[in-house]
């Protein structure tokens, strides 16, 4: 699949490009992104980040999306949908620190899964987070996802504990 645009008003959803590598270094020494990415975006430098991002449009494994202000152009976050089999996908998201609370998460996550439905055909889109992440519960819950399942799951740094992580799923009757 080719790379898309998604024009979602006050944002513009976009694919990655390799001249993003400083926002992209910004975003992967965020403390609070760190804190809640798993470890394989934590061990990433941009270059590499960049380059999974623009291989996932190739091989159809995941569609990334740059989030940036309608306007200025500027990067705002990331938003992705991986993990596609059988109609059901995954989707995934961090903002910056001067978009935060700004409703560019919710808003960005609204348009990805009107995106996801119609160009993928999906009936069904996962968000998991870490319950303690209370941020990312209230962008799930504003955007339509329902909570459906606390979960333990192995620790997103690699280490041997635990974290309990929620299951927020959206449907599509399409």
């Amino acid at each position: 699949m080719e790379p898309m645009e998604i024009a979602a008003g006050r944002l513009h959803l976009r694919p990655w490009r390799p001249a993003d590598t400083e926002v992209v270094a910004e975003a992967l020494n965020d403390p609070e992104i760190r804190r809640w990415a798993p470890a394989p975006m934590a061990d990433s430098d941009e270059k590499a980040w960049i380059a999974d991002r623009i291989a996932g449009w190739a091989d159809e494994s995941s569609f990334a999306f740059a989030i940036a202000d309608a306007t200025t152009g500027q990067v705002l976050g990331h938003i992705r949908v991986k993990s596609v089999v059988e109609g059901a996908g995954e989707v995934g998201y961090w903002v910056l620190p001067a978009a935060r609370g700004k409703g560019v998460a919710a808003h960005a996550l609204g348009a990805v899964a009107r995106w996801a439905f119609a160009c993928l055909e999906l009936s069904r889109l996962d968000l998991l987070h870490a319950a303690a992440n209370t941020a990312s519960c209230r962008v799930a819950q504003k955007s339509g996802f329902a909570l459906t399942r606390l979960l333990d799951e192995p620790s997103w740094d690699g280490g041997e504990e635990t974290v309990e992580v929620h299951l927020h799923a959206l449907s599509h009757s399409g």
